[in-house]
C-alpha cells in the first residue's frame, strides 16, 4: 500500500495523506433517509476531512454485482452534498456525490463544511464514520 505525499504544509492541512487518517464512528447508526451530519469542534461545524459509509442492509430486488474491493448496486444508494457558509452568510453547495457501491468514502474538496447532507435510497441503511487526522 502506498501513501500519497503532500507537497506542502497547506496541502497537508487541507488533505492529510489517507494513510494518516483514522475512522471515527458516528453514534446512533445505522442511518436511513435524509439527514445532515456535523462534527462540531470550536468554531467549526464539521471538523473532519471526509466520511465513509458502509451499507448495512438493503431490500430484496436491489441488483448487486460483485466487484474488486466492494460490490455495486444497479442504482444510486447513497447521495451526499456538502454545504459551506460564505462570509456574507450565504449557504452554498460545494460538493456532491452519488454512490452505487456497498462501501465508499468521500474526501472533502474544501475544508470545514457547514454540514454534510446524506440521503439513502428507500430501504437502504448505512453505518457512517468520519475520516479524521490520526495525529
Amino acid at each position: 500500500m502506498s501513501v500519497s505525499t503532500a507537497t506542502g504544509l497547506v496541502e497537508l492541512f487541507l488533505h492529510p495523506p489517507l494513510g494518516l487518517m483514522r475512522l471515527e464512528p458516528l453514534p446512533n447508526g445505522p442511518y436511513a433517509g435524509l439527514f445532515t451530519i456535523t462534527r462540531p469542534r470550536l468554531n467549526v461545524n464539521v471538523d473532519a476531512y471526509g466520511f465513509r459509509y458502509l451499507v448495512q442492509d438493503f431490500p430484496a430486488g436491489y441488483g448487486i454485482t460483485p466487484g474488486p474491493g466492494t460490490n455495486y448496486f444497479d442504482r444510486t444508494v447513497v447521495s451526499a452534498a456538502l454545504t459551506h457558509q460564505l462570509l456574507d452568510g450565504a449557504i452554498v453547495t460545494s460538493q456532491t456525490g452519488r454512490f452505487n457501491s456497498t462501501a465508499a468514502y468521500l474526501l472533502f474538496n474544501e475544508s470545514f463544511p457547514r454540514g454534510v447532507t446524506i440521503e439513502t435510497a428507500p430501504g437502504i441503511t448505512v453505518n457512517l464514520w468520519w475520516m479524521v487526522r490520526l495525529i
